[in-house]
């Protein structure tokens, strides 16, 4: 028998991490149901309330973290090629002796990756910046649009 439904913010913010808890855990609704003891409605409102605040979260991720996040992983891209030729540029007649063949193989192929992941980053940033822009003036217009 489903216990009574919480009405305070508290309790309804604790069921509702409990539900994320048990979703993540790979269960289904009627599972939760029973494991919460509520009613099917209020785990299918949870549900609902979990899957805007995802579209919530990721349409901030991507309007004000993206873009920090491009930057920090080009930098790092670039900081693992300077190491790259670093090795690549390494004697190993005199100044090394552990370093063979295969390591400078090793570091071009790297080096080659981190080229690729570069030009991906590079070539996709953009697009998906202007994608977002896009969507955030889509929105506006569809809020003008139901406003009028």
């Amino acid at each position: 028998m489903p216990r009574s439904v919480p009405h305070n913010r508290i309790q309804i913010k604790e069921r509702r991490e409990n539900t994320l808890a048990l979703l993540t855990k790979g269960m289904k609704g009627y599972e939760i149901v029973k494991e919460l003891g509520v009613d099917a409605s209020t785990v299918s409102r949870d549900i609902q309330y979990l899957i805007s605040q995802s579209h919530n979260y990721l349409n901030t991720l991507a309007k004000e973290t993206l873009p920090f996040m491009y930057q920090t992983s080009i930098e790092g891209i670039r900081n693992v090629l300077k190491e790259c030729w670093s090795i690549y540029a390494l004697d190993n007649h005199n100044n090394d002796k552990d370093l063979s063949r295969f390591h400078k193989l090793a570091a071009l192929k790297l080096a080659k990756e981190c080229n690729e992941a570069l030009f991906k980053l590079t070539a996709e940033g953009p697009s998906v910046m202007y994608v977002r822009l896009l969507e955030e003036r889509l929105a506006r217009i569809e809020t003008k649009q139901i406003n009028r």
